[in-house]
């Protein structure tokens, strides 16, 4: 399953890197309401809104994603409060636009030389798996909010 819920209280992570698109955070550990333990050990990714929003000490509800490559939470509900929802969208963005370039070389290529260039012609099927399976796991983390609730856009 690519997404996750974690119902508890965020304790600590560090911050390795913030940009404009996606902060990196770095093993967040959680106490779940049962009194256990969660952790996201290694990168996470959560988006500037979201990063904004978790402090250690916030008690809510976590909504976590795990794709491809990488993890983060990509939803917050901090208790008594409405539900923050980003998904980072990078890595989705950033394979169509490689699969666009790649259809645009692999056409110039065949154009130029008369034969098509197998590293680009290789590359289109990959490029377009992953889109979809990027774009699978933001689909299916906009449902998991909107299945449990009206999601306040960020």
């Amino acid at each position: 399953m690519a997404v996750s819920i974690i119902d508890g209280t965020l304790e600590t992570f560090t911050v390795k890197r913030k940009a404009s698109a996606v902060w990196r955070l770095h093993d967040l550990v959680f106490r779940t309401n049962e009194g256990g333990e969660s952790r996201l050990d290694g990168m996470c990714v959560v988006t500037p809104q979201i990063g904004a929003a978790l402090q250690p000490g916030v008690s809510g509800r976590f909504y976590i994603y795990r794709a491809i490559d990488n993890k983060g939470i990509h939803a917050v509900r901090p208790a008594g409060g409405s539900v923050l929802m980003k998904f980072p969208r990078s890595n989705e963005t950033l394979m169509g636009i490689l699969f666009l370039i790649n259809i645009a070389a692999a056409g110039a290529m065949f154009a130029l030389d008369g034969r098509p260039n197998w590293l680009t012609i290789a590359l289109i099927p990959f490029t377009s798996v992953l889109w979809f399976l990027y774009r699978a796991t933001r689909k299916e983390a906009e449902a998991q909010v909107a299945a449990d609730g009206a999601a306040r856009p960020a």
